[in-house]
């Protein structure tokens, strides 16, 4: 009995430290091996509504060694899902006979899904497994924000890239059990081959009602003029957060197709352009800083035309302005007054104070992409004189809503930033974006100056008529010509207002850019009512209160706090709810376990629906939405 031991034992210690290759194949064959994609995490905007979601799609794979009738089942997938017979044979016979888990469509769409399952569920050779594949319900709003994953699903663009390792919860390999004739074991849990549920939610700083307001009316721009592009920013000047950052060309994430040109590139952060006369109040603002001037002093304007070196500045339109104060330089856009605040201030001086302003340097937004800008940190006086009024340096959108918004908040730094904040699937907020101001960059006493002159812009100066009633508004317009081979084209300009409001307490910062506007091109004509369209949208969407409000008035809600009743909520399945009025998100939360398809158009609160309210229909399985 001992010897019969001791020879088990031996023999127990062989085939564990030292099998045979052989024997491990065959064990091998009990076991399948199946890989698992990742499932990313949801992204929704600051009010929680759903801006990216990641949706369960069926999957057929098949084991070729357990399927039976294959011809059988080659005519009816050939016919289902449009593949030639000749791969499903292919697939069906494999030239690795070992193989055991064979692809044959790995995302199938609700229709197909529909008409295909019932066919093979009772085959044991097809294996049906839940593939995530992402969703964008509002197509293409916001699309340079949110970006787009690729077909492995990571990342590829925007929030989407830039926080990937946050959304992206990792595929798995999962191992599982063969009977003898080689089929899955799946031990009463039929989800194992389910995607890992992810890990994270991000909220975003953008409103999706405003966005959606602000990119129909910032299409409707480029249209009418016909111009390359154009795009709006939206910051909250204190925090750094964006509420709304949208380019046009965009692009629908859901279905790109082929080659998209430049509609996916993020022109706020990713082009660069030569400001014009956005850029004088920066000029301004350094002049006072380093105290080469004040309030009072008058400058000439040399009848029109000031000679640098071998150099002419002019004016703009031929004007001659006489004598300007610096407040003057600003509300008449001098280009021949800024040039010689920028030569007061000296060509070091300049260079460190608009780099210090951050320009020639990233702002840090949380996006892919983003580009320094241009600062030439040599030259002579030509150059200085150039740079003071906006030309001879390249910039990027958003460094120039990045500077407003320090003359808005008093000349505190800050970073903007898109992803509010991350919680975890416990609740937890596990990142919080850094909202806090950073280093005094501008003297308060400066930038009260400043927003003085912006005002005095609007009031008198170059967007006379930018003004909401109760709402004063500071900024400053801005028609430059685009640099081409040897000098400034004749013919392009870029079109631009860059301001913030209310003037007293500024609570957003923003900026319009019209890119190659054909006709018009001033400012004044272009950018200007489209700023004051958008800041009406601002002002209904966010609640911005006007000036001299009653302390006891009540404040309209914001559209996106409107309440639900919960009467809404529950419904009869055999009646069709009434959603007009409702949220995306409310709407889906009632009709998601009810209806096999809900199909979305639009954004904003539902306006219309198919079918309409009332007794359900055995037929009724879809319902289409829209939103304005």
């Amino acid at each position: 009995m001992c010897l019969a031991f001791i020879i088990l034992l031996a023999e127990s210690f062989r085939l564990q430290v030292m099998p045979n290759p052989k024997t491990t194949d065959k064990a091998k064959q009990f076991f399948g091996q199946a890989d698992i994609p990742a499932k990313r995490s949801d992204i929704f905007d600051r009010n929680g509504n759903p801006l990216a979601i990641s949706v369960d799609y069926d999957g057929i794979y098949v084991d070729p060694l357990v399927l039976k009738d294959k011809e059988k089942y080659a005519d009816i997938l050939s016919k289902e899902l449009k593949i030639p017979r000749s791969e499903l044979i292919s697939k069906f016979y494999p030239k690795d006979t070992k193989k055991r888990y064979v692809k044959i469509k790995p995302i199938l769409t609700r229709e197909e899904s529909k008409r295909v399952i019932p066919l093979i569920k009772d085959e044991k050779g097809f294996i049906i497994q839940k593939t995530p594949k992402r969703f964008y319900p509002n197509n293409t709003l916001a699309s340079h924000v949110i970006g787009s994953v690729n077909s492995e699903s990571k990342g590829a663009d925007g929030v989407e890239a830039y926080y990937d390792e946050y959304i992206k919860v990792g595929g798995k390999k999962v191992f599982f059990q063969k009977d003898a004739k080689g089929r899955p074991v799946y031990s009463g849990n039929d989800d194992f081959l389910r995607a890992a549920e992810p890990d994270n939610t991000l909220y975003l700083t953008i409103d999706s009602n405003l966005q959606y307001q602000v990119e129909r009316a910032l299409k409707t721009t480029v249209e009418k003029y016909k111009a390359l592009s154009g795009t709006v920013i939206i910051m909250d000047p204190y925090s750094g957060e964006i509420i709304s950052l949208a380019n046009y060309p965009d692009y629908n994430a859901n279905s790109i197709k082929g080659p998209v040109g430049l509609s996916m590139k993020n022109k706020a952060i990713a082009d660069v352009f030569e400001p014009g006369s956005i850029f004088k109040a920066i000029t301004a603002g350094l002049a006072l800083k380093y105290k080469v001037t004040d309030l009072k002093e008058k400058f000439w304007d040399e009848n029109g035309v000031f000679q640098v070196a071998n150099k002419k500045i002019r004016e703009a339109k031929g004007h001659d302005y006489g004598w300007l104060t610096i407040s003057d330089i600003i509300a008449k856009s001098s280009n021949i007054g800024s040039a010689k605040l920028g030569l007061l201030i000296g060509f070091d001086r300049f260079i460190a104070g608009v780099t210090e302003l951050g320009f020639g340097s990233k702002t840090g937004i949380d996006l892919p992409g983003e580009v320094s800008g241009i600062v030439n940190k040599k030259g002579g006086k030509v150059e200085l004189s150039n740079m003071a009024f906006g030309q001879g340096i390249s910039v990027t959108a958003i460094q120039m809503t990045r500077a407003y918004s320090i003359i808005a908040n008093g000349g505190y730094d800050i970073t903007p930033h898109i992803v509010k904040k991350i919680v975890n699937k416990d609740g937890k907020e596990t990142f919080v974006s850094a909202d806090a101001r950073g280093d005094l960059l501008i003297p308060t006493e400066v930038t009260k100056e400043l927003s003085n002159m912006l005002r005095s812009v609007v009031e008198e100066g170059t967007a006379m008529g930018t003004d909401i009633s109760g709402f004063d508004i500071c900024g400053k317009t801005g028609t430059a010509q685009k640099p081409v081979h040897g000098g400034y084209s004749k013919d392009k300009y870029v079109s631009s207002f860059v301001g913030y409001f209310p003037a007293s307490n500024p609570k957003h910062t923003l900026l319009v850019l019209i890119d190659e506007p054909k006709g018009q091109y001033y400012s004044a004509a272009v950018a200007v009512p489209l700023f004051r369209t958008i800041a009406n949208m601002i002002i209904q969407n966010r609640s911005v209160a006007p000036k001299n409000t009653d302390a006891g008035a009540k404040t309209p809600p914001k559209v996106s706090e409107t309440v639900e009743s919960p009467a809404q909520t529950a419904y009869d399945p055999s009646v069709v709810p009434d959603l007009k009025g409702m949220s995306l998100r409310h709407a889906l939360n009632i009709l998601s376990d009810k209806w096999d398809d809900v199909k979305v158009e639009g954004n904003g609160r539902i306006v219309k629906q198919d079918p309409l309210p009332g007794k359900r229909s055995p037929e009724d399985k879809v319902i289409k939405i829209w939103l304005e």
